[in-house]
């Protein structure tokens, strides 16, 4: 942040999607030795400065992990309606429209 670079910057820089390179700054993937290196070369700064030890990203893994939940069947399946729904009004609209 303090660079003024978006993640999909710095992912670009270091040859990988965004979608991967927000999984390693959450902490819900390892981060390589390799990428830290590549991370702190683009950065301009020493490897030491940005390198988190793996236990912080197991904390932070652990946290994320805790924050996810079974959803309960009933609201699965009136999520299931929804969509028979959902999808039974767009085949009547797109009907309406070709009158």
């Amino acid at each position: 942040m303090a660079k003024g670079l978006s993640q999909e910057e710095i992912a670009d820089l270091i040859g990988m999607s965004q979608s991967n390179y927000s999984r390693r700054e959450s902490g819900r993937t390892n981060i390589t030795e390799t990428e830290w290196q590549r991370i702190a070369k683009e950065l301009g700064v020493e490897k030491e400065i940005i390198f988190e030890p793996e236990e912080q990203n197991k904390e932070k893994r652990d946290e994320i992990n805790m924050l996810y939940f079974n959803i309960p069947d009933f609201v699965m399946q009136h999520i299931e309606l929804l969509k028979k729904e959902n999808k039974k009004l767009k085949e009547q609209l797109k009907k309406l429209k070709n009158l």
